[in-house]
């Protein structure tokens, strides 16, 4: 797990060892307590000048908590999503002083500025959730946000049937309070599945995590009783519904003081894997808009309309989503074949592709007659470079010198590594003189001071796949035989015909 941001400076840092020795010694857990004792002190006293107080010095010192929180933290991951986070909470301090002093002075001016500061938050949060699931969702494809946005769009239909469509039924409203009034649940929309793709993406593995989404969804739930209940006539502040909006502040401060927050989440479900739970849920939510037409079919034209289109985006997104499984699908299907065919250590094929690639080639060179040469190489004494200086640089070593090799071959031209030490060169549309030319280039960049041998055949249509690397075989044995560091040509005959000599450091 990460540190989600450099250590402090040193003019902070004196600060920080004592907020995070409370952290460790479970602040968060009398931060949560008070809290929830607050919030059930504001529900249970009858709603007046001390209730409202409650309630706004709660709001106001969850703001403060979360802000303490973010500049006085050694660790903590996403801080600037923390940051906008006490933002948000301390616009909603603002908010409920507006509308207290107004409610307990009878004033009932709609829309206010208490709108404004509350429809403030609302960027404020979904900014914070977008940078949460950016930084937790990196390096990999972005299902969780297709899947969050699929049942964004089932909610939106019942949403707009409950708590939009109402307001725009009803001709008393003013288009300064039709918009407002629409804009708190437009909002709660936009934030649903921003919340959803953390859930998807994190599973609320770490407790900070799970304090964070499940304040955000009591937060969402309050704003809709709230949405309902204003339009159907039940609602009165001092209930239920203010006080799951104290639990949303709450949660989120516990979140932000547990020790956990220091961790960064990662996503736990590739972009290809979906789980039954997931499925059900998608499920449900494609059906939730068709379930809506058939239940207002007849009686509001409106709604109908707007459940159609829904249902029309749901099946896009599904299609997009399931779009992204198979690309996803078909990437990791070629990862697999390309890991397959490709030496782990060196990035060089490895003998499975090497033997499809030969019978390939000489398939070829016998029907259109062009020259087909093999080359063996092995290096010289690298047992002993191992025991002298380590298998971890013996392994760098065969890395770098297949990087260096493969920059002399053509693209055609396939080396592979076949053994230990043992490598193979096929060298399509290539005659004996043009090969050695090619291998000598290989052997004199070989790195790190090592040198090797290399015997080189040509085809003959005679050849099988065993016959043709046995005489390369054979010729690079002659090169050792011959004092190493050397290129040995076959004969047509598969006897070793001409030895050429190189530098040996060991003769």
């Amino acid at each position: 797990m990460n540190k989600s941001r450099v250590d402090p400076d040193p003019t902070t840092d004196r600060y920080a060892a004592p907020v995070d020795a409370l952290v460790g010694s479970g602040a968060w857990r009398w931060l949560l307590g008070g809290g929830l004792v607050l919030t059930l002190l504001y529900v249970v006293i009858p709603y007046g000048h001390l209730a409202s107080a409650i309630y706004v010095v709660t709001t106001a010192l969850a703001a403060f908590a979360v802000l303490v929180a973010v500049r006085r933290r050694r660790r903590l991951f996403c801080p600037p999503a923390w940051l906008l986070i006490a933002g948000a909470l301390g616009l909603a301090a603002g908010g409920h002083v507006v509308w207290f002093w107004l409610d307990l002075r009878g004033l009932e001016p709609f829309p206010s500025l208490a709108d404004a500061f509350y429809l403030a938050v609302y960027p404020l949060f979904m900014a914070a959730l977008w940078k949460l699931g950016h930084r937790s969702g990196r390096d990999r494809g972005d299902g969780a946000l297709s899947d969050a946005l699929i049942v964004g769009v089932a909610a939106a239909v019942p949403g707009w049937a409950l708590l939009i469509a109402p307001y725009l039924q009803d001709p008393d409203l003013t288009l300064a309070q039709l918009l407002v009034s629409t804009a708190y649940p437009v909002a709660d929309l936009i934030l649903l599945p921003l919340i959803l793709r953390l859930i998807f993406l994190h599973r609320a593995r770490a407790t900070a995590h799970l304090f964070l989404l499940v304040g955000m969804l009591a937060y969402l739930a309050a704003d809709m009783l709230y949405a309902h209940g204003n339009s159907a006539g039940w609602y009165g502040p001092g209930g239920i519904t203010d006080g799951l909006w104290l639990v949303a502040y709450v949660l989120i401060v516990a979140a932000v003081w547990h020790p956990s927050a220091s961790i960064e989440p990662r996503s736990h479900v590739p972009i290809a894997e979906l789980s039954i739970q997931r499925l059900v849920v998608l499920g449900a939510a494609a059906m939730l808009a068709p379930a809506v037409i058939l239940m207002t079919a007849g009686v509001d034209v409106e709604v109908v309309r707007v459940a159609a289109i829904g249902s029309i985006l749901l099946f896009l997104l599904v299609i997009h989503r399931m779009a992204g499984l198979m690309h996803e699908t078909q990437r990791q299907a070629d990862e697999l074949k390309r890991l397959s065919r490709t030496d782990p250590l060196t990035g060089a094929a490895n003998r499975r592709h090497f033997d499809d690639e030969l019978e390939r080639e000489m398939s070829r060179a016998l029907r259109s007659g062009s020259p087909l040469s093999l080359a063996f190489m092995d290096l010289d004494y690298f047992k002993r470079f191992n025991d002298t200086y380590g298998h971890a640089t013996g392994d760098a070593m065969l890395e770098e010198m297949v990087g260096v090799w493969r920059s002399v071959l053509r693209q055609s031209d396939l080396l592979a590594r076949i053994g230990g030490e043992e490598f193979v060169v096929v060298l399509p549309d290539t005659g004996m003189d043009e090969a050695r030319q090619v291998v000598e280039r290989m052997r004199k960049r070989t790195p790190r001071g090592q040198t090797c041998s290399a015997g080189i055949a040509k085809f003959r249509p005679s050849d099988t796949a065993e016959a043709f690397v046995a005489r390369a075989d054979l010729a690079m044995y002659a090169a050792k035989r011959g004092g190493r560091d050397r290129v040995v040509l076959a004969d047509e005959d598969g006897e070793p015909a001409k030895q050429l000599p190189g530098r040996s450091r060991y003769h």
